[in-house]
């Protein structure tokens, strides 16, 4: 009698079961003993081979999770990456959060490229290019943290280092959030979406390789293939006619802007409310130089309403808050334009929660209108803070 074996079908990995290991071991165990051994388990014999099982069966476990890792479903970890490699692309490291700020003084103040914010807590915020304030008295820039930390609305409010003509600074919304390490479900995303990476004049092939490009934490991509101007999405965005349209949360302009232009078939359009302009290497001087536009998404603050039963601990909001933060920050592909459910959340909440204390949760994009789900427009990226969260004890 031999032990069962692991069985490799064309449905996947079956593994025996641990009674059938068990047996097995102890039909061994009769005949290299040359005897009907007690099968009592808390016999000495009973105790040795349940030990012998455990690891048996703990190994043929190992070969399962290896097996189910060369499914890109499935996969994790370095096995991950290893696909991620056959696709030329690599797991992302650190993304700084970024945040916008509206900067009010004298018009026709310039602010440098690197310009230095601190917010309440005490973090370091730097502006990714140079701005001027506009004849309105304001101008908008955006800014990337040293770090990946959050900041509620209103909080960046300090200027390390004063300028002759601007007065004050704040952040209207709460700032997007970065990401130690892109994670499993993110990069499983990224793999499935970046088949035709090396391809060209495709919205995959746009999709691929700006998703692809350092700092970058979501992209969407949807063209207009009519000779007439189309509506997209519950904000009712307009394509122009024959153009293509891409939003991009975090990344460079520059490279993102080479990317679309790169991979975006010729003779296209573009549309969006940030414009780079792009020089064709390929010539000499004077080289050609392209506009081309893109979207960077507008911040909007999604708002929950949770209720929770009375007996709840005593940091029963705090913790409440943490979750739903926590929860949210963890993926960050296909937010913009997207469905978001008020359900994702609730197994984060119970856990948090410690019990079935929870009793409802809503959700809505002005804290009126509250329903099972909110839907984002395509030039719309969601976030969420402290202060957009309303815990009601019941």
């Amino acid at each position: 009698m031999s032990l069962p074996d692991i069985q490799f079908t064309p449905e996947g990995v079956i593994l025996p079961t641990e009674e059938d290991i068990l047996n097995g071991l102890f039909d061994i165990f009769d005949t290299a003993f040359s005897s009907k051994l007690n099968r009592n388990l808390e016999t000495p014999q009973g105790q040795l081979i349940t030990s012998l099982t455990a690891i048996i069966a703990d190994k043929n476990n190992q070969i399962a999770w290896l097996a189910n890792n060369l499914d890109p479903t499935f996969s994790d970890g370095r096995m991950q990456d290893a696909i991620g490699n056959i696709y030329f692309l690599s797991r992302k490291g650190q993304i700084n959060s970024t945040v916008v700020c509206e900067f009010t003084g004298m018009a026709g103040t310039v602010i440098p490229k690197g310009f230095e914010l601190v917010d309440n807590n005490g973090n370091s915020w730097f502006l990714n290019k140079e701005i001027s304030i506009l004849s309105s008295g304001t101008v908008t820039g955006e800014l990337t943290a040293a770090g990946v930390y959050s900041a509620e609305k209103n909080t960046i409010t300090t200027i390390k280092s004063a300028i002759v003509g601007l007065d004050r600074v704040t952040n209207q919304e709460a700032a997007i959030i970065g990401i130690e390490k892109e994670n499993r479900a993110d990069f499983g995303t990224r793999i499935k979406n970046s088949v035709a990476k090396n391809s060209q004049g495709m919205l995959g092939s746009i999709y691929s390789n700006v998703s692809d490009l350092t700092g970058v934490l979501d992209c969407y991509v949807v063209d207009n293939v009519k000779d007439t101007p189309i509506t997209v999405g519950v904000t009712n965005y307009t394509l122009t006619p024959h153009s293509v349209y891409v939003a991009v949360v975090g990344g460079d302009e520059a490279e993102i802007a080479k990317n679309i232009w790169i991979y975006t078939g010729n003779g296209c359009d573009y549309n969006g409310n940030t414009t780079v302009n792009v020089t064709d290497d390929n010539y000499q001087t004077p080289k050609p130089t392209y506009e081309v536009k893109f979207m960077r998404p507008n911040p909007t603050p999604i708002y929950f309403r949770v209720k929770v039963r009375q007996g709840a601990q005593l940091n029963y909001e705090s913790a409440v808050k943490e979750a739903i933060i926590n929860a949210f920050s963890r993926e960050t592909l296909n937010k913009i334009g997207s469905q978001l459910y008020a359900m994702t959340y609730a197994s984060d909440i119970i856990t948090a929660l410690s019990g079935s204390k929870l009793l409802d949760i809503d959700v809505s994009l002005s804290r009126d209108n509250y329903a099972d789900y909110v839907e984002l427009g395509i030039d719309q990226y969601p976030i969420v803070s402290s202060d957009s969260i309303e815990v009601i004890l019941v």
